[in-house]
């Protein structure tokens, strides 16, 4: 019922007058990952550019990068490896700016089960949200202490995570941010242990990325550069006031949509994961491109080469 809520209430639009109106899709419900975009619409700095933006989310969050890739959505939030797959599958679309730049995905065990790092796993039972790089991503882990996939059985259990880990239906769960879905289990009482994937062999990747259609960079690249823009604004302002940001997405998103306990302590966490060494906000380093795509090639989810030059464009971010 929520969700439902959630699709009805997260649609608004932003801005006034004769601007140009464009769309972006979250890849999920408001949450406090996107705590810059809506400092950018409550500080104005969409306005500012001239944009009207029409932000909503999905009733499948799954197809996000096939909308913004037949024109349905201007813009678009993925991540990383999901993006690099649909590119391989010959999808018209380009990242224009890094959200978040480091790996928000984890592996979760709870903290009474002794599980504390992927050599514990061996025998276990792990729940995964039915997401096949989350499968390359156990496997990876696994393999950096000398364990097979095989050594371990893995349970489709959707997005229900959360509840697969606490009821013991499994023994740990990938796929849940260490910024949200640990807060949420701690909240209800539960201690957890984190296992950060890039820390077991898993590629330093984007977990969030702005996306947009190849053929709309090159035909509105003004536009592009203005929202741009302002998603840099909005997030340098939340990296500066996070609590002010929570209670802009608190404002826009609705209190009835926002966990706000959650989501206060979350965008703490999250403020380093949005800052690159000094570097601008949203800037792409194309090592980081070429590494996740080495990883995901070599574990065969990539239907063909790429040219990782074409993939990603960072003028904007600098």
């Amino acid at each position: 019922m929520k969700f439902i809520v959630l699709i009805i209430l997260s649609i608004f639009v932003i801005g006034c007058g004769n601007e140009n109106e464009l769309s972006l899709a979250l890849d999920w419900y408001p949450n406090s990952n996107h705590a810059g975009i809506y400092s950018a619409i409550d500080e104005g700095f969409f306005d500012e550019e001239g944009i009207k933006l029409s932000v909503y989310t999905p009733s499948d969050p799954t197809a996000i990068i096939s909308s913004v890739a037949s024109g349905r959505d201007d813009f678009g939030l993925s991540y990383h490896p999901d993006i690099l797959q649909a590119q391989s599958a010959g999808l018209e679309i380009v990242s224009v700016l890094s959200i978040s730049q480091h790996p928000l995905n984890s592996i979760m065990t709870l903290k009474k089960s002794s599980i504390k790092n992927p050599s514990d796993l061996k025998g276990k039972v792990v729940g995964y949200p039915g997401i096949p790089s989350n499968k390359a991503m156990l496997e990876t882990v696994l393999s950096s202490q000398n364990i097979n996939i095989n050594d371990v059985e893995t349970v489709d259990v959707g997005f229900e995570l959360v509840k697969a880990l606490v009821s013991g239906s499994v023994d740990a769960i990938i796929g849940a941010y260490w910024t949200h879905e640990s807060i949420v289990m701690e909240l209800q009482g539960y201690e957890i242990e984190i296992m950060r994937l890039e820390e077991w062999g898993v590629p330093d990747y984007y977990e969030l990325i702005l996306i947009t259609n190849k053929s709309f960079l090159e035909e509105n690249k003004s536009d592009v550069e203005k929202v741009v823009n302002s998603f840099k604004k909005g997030y340098e302002f939340s990296i500066k006031n996070p609590q002010e940001s929570i209670t802009s997405l608190i404002s826009i998103a609705g209190e009835e949509i926002v966990e706000e306990d959650v989501e206060r302590a979350g965008v703490e966490l999250l403020i380093p994961m949005w800052q690159s060494n000094n570097l601008p906000f949203g800037h792409q380093d194309i090592s980081k491109w070429e590494e996740t795509y080495e990883w995901m090639y070599q574990n065969n989810f990539l239907e063909k080469e790429l040219i990782i030059e074409n993939l990603f464009i960072d003028e904007f971010s600098n």
